[in-house]
């Protein structure tokens, strides 16, 4: 396989311990990808 691209994901807790997150790409081609996970992290 050959690899096309990384997906970051950082993760975030403020003082009152809610959760938010932040998600990067490396490629365009990938952003597909990363909407299924944005997505996926708002349902937690």
């Amino acid at each position: 396989m050959e690899k096309i691209g990384t997906i970051t994901v950082s993760v975030f807790r403020n003082e009152n311990n809610q959760t938010d997150f932040q998600i990067q790409t490396d490629n365009e081609n990938i952003l597909p990808v990363s909407y299924v996970i944005e997505d996926t992290l708002k349902k937690y």
